[in-house]
């Protein structure tokens, strides 16, 4: 029975007390430290399958923190509650878990974070790969239908914190003397990005350079089945891709914005809206690059599906009650989207 429903049953008076009640424990109840386990008890499946015999699994007990173990009657397999989600083997409560989702919906930096719920910088840090990189199970998960527009958007690298032992080329002295490598080039990183008329978004870092039509199979192949129109530049790349999947293509003129009433003008301003948010990053990584862009995927698709006083419940319904695990080493050991051997092979032919 829904909590709704619930309340419809009581009287007045008990209302009153109710509330009363909420009013006076409610921080002390979202602190404890199975929160999270309650809250994904009350919304998940009470049937909990055993991930290797896929048959269910039996009640075993619970953890000294009151959070429900199962076990598998055949293989003896063992879990909890909150096994495979992001919360698994974290001490802190949903109020922390809460207050930083709501945080990265604000865009906060990692300092400000670990000062609005009193946790250290590396905890911070952690918290909040954690989450961007839990992140990939919904925007993996969007389509694109119907009417949709599409275009690249290219990024420096940027090696940010990267130790001087394992940079993947010399240092260069600042000079006034142009660069060789202007405009498009192995130099810049290659993110497909595209939208329907539903709002349904994809940022897709593909390799470097130009765009070609295995980069665009990476990034959109699995998801323009219910693709009719592509709106996208003339490009012989769009044009294979296009014909590749039945796909009718809008093309427009190179070095123009539209085409009568064709155009991409909601793609560009999807872009113009990712430069402003970035901006106030001082710079990402590279190696990150892709968790910021799913970052910005999933506030711009949340803020599109929900109102403003759901948002954030639906933001921590989405990301804690998936199975969304990530170890501490993810982070750490995290793979770059692009080759550097290839983005500086010429320096290192000259060192």
């Amino acid at each position: 029975m829904k909590i709704e429903e619930l309340i419809k049953e009581l009287d007045p008076v008990s209302i009153i007390e109710f509330k009363n009640y909420l009013i006076e424990n409610l921080s002390e109840l979202c602190k404890t430290k199975n929160s999270n386990s309650k809250i994904i008890s009350n919304h998940r499946d009470s049937n909990v399958i055993c991930k290797h015999c896929n048959i269910r699994m039996s009640k075993n007990g619970k953890t000294k923190n009151r959070v429900q173990k199962y076990i598998c009657s055949s293989c003896n397999y063992t879990c909890s509650e909150t096994t495979d989600t992001i919360v698994s083997h974290s001490h802190l409560s949903f109020d922390v878990w809460r207050n930083v989702i709501d945080n990265l919906l604000d865009g906060f930096s990692i300092r400000r974070i670990a000062e609005e719920n009193n946790v250290s910088i590396y905890t911070s840090f952690r918290l909040r790969h954690k989450v961007l990189l839990a992140l990939k199970n919904y925007v993996k998960s969007v389509e694109l239908k119907g009417n949709a527009q599409s275009d690249e958007k290219y990024f420096s690298i940027n090696l940010k914190r990267t130790k001087a032992k394992n940079m993947p080329r010399y240092s260069k002295k600042r000079t006034s003397t142009k660069s060789p490598y202007r405009g498009i080039s192995h130099h810049k990183v290659c993110t497909v990005s595209s939208i329907d008329d539903d709002d349904n978004l994809i940022l897709e870092i593909v390799g470097l350079g130009r765009c070609t039509t295995e980069m665009l199979e990476n990034a959109l192949g699995s998801k323009v089945d219910k693709v009719n129109n592509l709106n996208a530049d003339s490009a012989s790349a769009y044009q294979k891709f296009c014909k590749n999947h039945n796909i009718t293509l809008n093309a427009i003129p190179s070095g123009k914005h539209s085409n009568g009433n064709i155009n991409i003008s909601k793609i560009n301003g999807v872009h113009s809206q990712l430069e402003t948010w970035l901006s106030k990053f001082k710079g990402v990584s590279i190696r990150h690059l892709q968790e910021y862009l799913d970052w910005f995927v999933f506030i711009y698709s949340m803020k599109k599906k929900f109102s403003l006083n759901k948002l954030k419940t639906e933001s921590y319904n989405t990301i804690v009650l998936d199975n969304n695990y990530i170890k501490a080493n993810d982070i750490i050991k995290l793979q770059m989207p692009i080759d550097l051997n290839i983005a500086y092979a010429e320096y290192q032919h000259q060192s």
